[in-house]
């Protein structure tokens, strides 16, 4: 994760040793920014406040509009916080997990032989390893003359002695040692804005991270894939032991079905918005369903083609996963997840075996108590996978982690 020291907030004295942390955590989705106040204590995560703006159109950000905007919905979120733990909380570190769409992200297998087999792997081999495997992904990312892309995060994905999973390899005895490290990259512009709201926030600790990075460890499963639909873009994720391991975002989501409702019967957005939850919510007659169906059928094609095609990148090495879970706003759509079904038949893409398609929710993110009335919808679950991971990442971490923040900020 990118890391930033900055002022403390105004008005706060440096606190003692306590049993809590303080997160404002803040997810800048591509239509709708969330931010929550997260309290950790411990094992416990608990989101105490929820406050959330609808971002201008497209995924660009203007330094102006965040700034202005995460002012109001801290003070928002602060205060919901207030009323539910009657107390207050003001955090004191900003946590943003950016979206695929702002990122580039992998990662590939590498494997090195040990010329001593007999010898228990030290730690200078774990981080030569480590080092290998986040150079191999971050040149796989960027070209050399590519100069306005920063490291962002990186996480191991995989470690294995003689091609066995360990959680850290520092102790075994082995001839070969192997990794996937996922790196995720971010534009320089897109870092300094985030570094400029914090400072204007008066936050002490900006921490940047992939949001994906966030979902993927939230999951229990092997291995996936995540279409997390939203209202401008669709973000795949392909993710492999708890890591993602590519990333992609096409510029196609849930509001693309929204304007053709707008187009033919000459409704405002919100108007269109609100007959589409009805016809999701089943509350419309068998007629109108009908309608509504032949209206945002076209949109559903161009986007499970969209799809296929990205699926497509992704299939190049092995097949893929079986299980593909839905999320995001877009997803709600009953038809959103017949399309997705449909994929098992397609001629250009491989899968392990017949692929299984569900839905990820609010509360299949583990870890999380949210205390608010919000945060309950399909949308809301990569901001709850944040909070999650703000809370694991105030704990020190395990060896293979550390080493690799150590390379990153080195």
């Amino acid at each position: 994760m990118l890391k930033a020291w900055l002022p403390r907030r105004a008005g706060k004295q440096p606190r003692r040793r306590r049993k809590s942390i303080y997160f404002s955590v803040v997810e800048p989705g591509a239509t709708t920014l969330r931010l929550l106040v997260v309290e950790a204590t411990g094992s416990q995560t608990t989101v105490w406040g929820w406050a959330e703006r609808q971002t201008p159109g497209g995924t660009d950000l203007d330094i102006h509009w965040p700034a202005s905007v995460c002012e109001e919905v801290e003070t928002e979120a602060e205060q919901m916080a207030r009323e539910l733990s009657e107390r207050w909380l003001l955090p004191d570190q900003m946590v943003v997990g950016l979206p695929a769409s702002l990122l580039r992200g992998g990662a590939w297998p590498v494997a090195q032989r040990r010329s001593r087999p007999d010898r228990p792997v030290e730690e200078r081999e774990l981080r030569a390893l480590l080092e290998r495997a986040l150079r191999l992904a971050v040149n796989r990312l960027v070209e050399p003359e590519e100069t306005d892309w920063l490291v962002l995060d990186a996480a191991p994905v995989l470690l294995t002695v003689d091609g066995r999973r360990v959680t850290d390899p520092v102790g075994f005895r082995g001839q070969e040692l192997g990794a996937m490290v996922f790196a995720s990259l971010a534009r320089r512009e897109t870092v300094q804005t985030w570094q400029t709201v914090a400072r204007f926030l008066e936050f002490s600790t900006l921490t940047l991270t992939a949001a994906p990075l966030a979902l993927t460890t939230s999951l229990s499963g092997p291995q996936g894939i995540l279409l997390d639909v939203g209202g401008a873009t669709t973000d795949l994720i392909r993710w492999h032991g708890g890591g993602p391991v590519a990333l992609d975002s096409l510029p196609i989501g849930g509001m693309a079905l929204t304007r053709l409702l707008v187009q033919k019967w000459r409704l405002t957005l919100s108007q269109a918005e609100r007959l589409k939850q009805a016809y999701a919510a089943a509350e419309l007659d068998e007629e109108d369903r009908a309608e509504v169906l032949e209206v945002i059928t076209p949109a559903l094609r161009v986007w499970l083609e969209a799809v296929e095609a990205t699926l497509t990148r992704m299939n190049e090495d092995e097949a893929l996963p079986p299980q593909i879970y839905l999320l995001g706003g877009g997803s709600v759509l009953p038809e959103m997840a017949d399309a997705t079904r449909a994929l098992a038949w397609s001629q250009r893409l491989s899968f392990a075996r017949y692929p299984q398609v569900g839905h990820l929710k609010p509360t299949d993110v583990p870890g999380v108590v949210n205390r608010t009335e919000l945060g309950r919808g399909a949308g809301d679950v990569p901001a709850l996978a944040l909070a999650a991971w703000a809370a694991r990442e105030s704990r020190p971490p395990d060896r293979p982690a550390r080493l690799l923040a150590e390379l990153c900020h080195g």
